[in-house]
Parts: structure tokens; C-alpha cells; sequence
């Protein structure tokens, strides 16, 4: 047990009531006169044990090769979305919004509709150049899925 003498500070802590209930309890289990003996007894017992130093599940250089990875992966994933994008706009939306702004009069639903079917054609042969090879096979003047996309739809 640690003697308490004259060359002694004060040193506050506030545990809860029930803490400090659980404490009173311990120390006098153990023998101690007082709860600041038992009190200090433990911080040294607890500081001798610890160790204060902290190591880390990864170096620096490690977790900068890492956010390095994940930002071109981000960057890779929003030029996908860019291109999708692209994509779609290129298609129906595209045409409708530049047969619009051929028309200073506007355009009926039948007239925006048929623009459509007279580009479609246009459309569906960037489509089918753009999936040949990878979703796509030609042969002769047929178009089949490849065997690796025929079960994924």
C-alpha cells in the first residue's frame, strides 16, 4: 500500500456515486483505510500495466497508396457515369431536343414520334457497333449474343 505523507498533492476525480460505491466497496474488501489510498494504488497498478503507445493497423505510406487507389477508382467510376450519361443523352432525349430546336413552331407528339422512328435506324447501328464483340456477334447479316451475355439478361 502506498503511505500517504507530507510531501503529498491533491488530485480530484468525480466518479459517479455508484463508482465510487463500487470502489469503497473494493478497497475495503482489500483492506485499504481509505478510498484515495486504494485509489492511487490502482492508478500505479494500472500505469505499470499499460501500455500507453499506440500502434497503427497501417503505416502512412500505406494509407496514401490506398486513398490513392480509391480516388481513381472514384474518378474511374465518374467517367462511367459521364459516358452513361452521354450516352443517354445522346439517344431519344437528344433527338427530340434537336428536332425541337429545328422547329421555331414547335412540334405535335406525332411529328416529335416520327422523328423518332426516321433517326432510330441511325441510333440502333451506333448501338449495335458500340456492343459487337463484347454483348454482340454478326453472322452474315443475323446478330446473336455472345455465349459469355447470353444468360445475364
Amino acid at each position: 500500500m502506498t503511505e500517504l505523507g507530507d510531501d503529498t498533492q491533491a488530485a480530484m476525480c468525480y466518479p459517479s456515486s455508484r463508482q465510487y460505491e463500487q470502489w469503497k466497496t473494493r478497497a475495503e474488501e482489500r483492506g485499504y483505510d481509505s478510498v484515495s489510498r486504494f485509489i492511487i494504488d490502482m492508478v500505479e497498478a494500472g500505469s505499470k500495466q499499460m501500455d500507453i503507445s499506440v500502434e497503427y493497423d497501417e503505416d502512412p505510406r500505406e494509407l496514401r497508396r490506398q486513398r490513392n487507389d480509391l480516388k481513381e477508382e472514384l474518378d474511374d467510376a465518374r467517367r462511367r457515369i459521364e459516358a452513361l450519361e452521354d450516352q443517354l443523352y445522346r439517344g431519344e432525349r437528344k433527338a427530340i431536343i434537336e428536332f425541337l430546336n429545328s422547329r421555331s413552331d414547335g412540334a405535335t407528339f406525332a411529328e416529335i414520334v416520327q422523328c423518332l422512328i426516321d433517326d432510330a435506324p441511325a441510333r440502333v447501328a451506333e448501338q449495335l457497333s458500340q456492343m459487337e464483340g463484347d454483348d454482340i456477334v454478326t453472322e452474315g447479316s443475323l446478330y446473336m449474343t455472345t455465349e459469355t451475355n447470353s444468360d445475364e439478361l
